[in-house]
């Protein structure tokens, strides 16, 4: 894949986060935004990739896993990432850092500000609803258990539209 009208992904990301009045930081081609929900902070990102077509968004859970418990978040991540029709949880094992990703092939695409805003929303409210089995698996939960709770119907929202960066 390549941008063959050399559009810039990354000005239609732009409009779309300031239209929306979120804040962010510009790294290089990553966009910086931080959260804190009930006294949980964690960091996306959204990467543009103009080379290959595609946008990425990236939540980064706050706290690694350590090593005595890489094997239960491990577990714990593979079945929150099995019937999800979007997006997958990753685990660095060399950390043990928690990620949850989103991504859109943008090839052909016009203004990429909707897809965005679809990524974004898939992204947050999916890493919202698996943060408190994760932080329970990382303090000693059972992966079994804890992935259960945070699929019952009553934790299965997907887009939390009040969920704004700090300002």
């Amino acid at each position: 894949m390549s941008n063959n009208d050399n559009k810039t992904y990354k000005i239609d990301v732009m409009r779309y986060l300031d239209a929306a009045d979120i804040r962010y930081q510009l790294r290089g081609d990553l966009f910086i935004l931080l959260y804190n929900v009930d006294g949980h902070h964690w960091t996306t990102a959204i990467r543009v990739n103009n080379t290959q077509d595609t946008i990425c968004v990236y939540s980064v859970f706050g706290t690694n896993a350590p090593a005595d418990r890489l094997s239960a978040v491990c577990e714990f991540i593979t079945r929150a990432n099995y019937d999800l029709p979007l997006g997958n949880w990753e685990l660095d094992i060399r950390d043990g850092e928690c990620r949850f990703k989103t991504s859109v092939d943008v090839e052909g695409c016009g203004d990429v500000g909707p897809l965005v805003k679809q990524l974004l929303g898939n992204n947050l409210g999916t890493f919202q609803r698996y943060v408190p089995g994760l932080r329970n698996v990382i303090a000693g939960g059972n992966p079994r258990d804890c992935c259960a709770e945070c699929e019952r119907p009553a934790n299965s929202s997907t887009f939390l539209p009040n969920l704004l960066p700090l300002q």
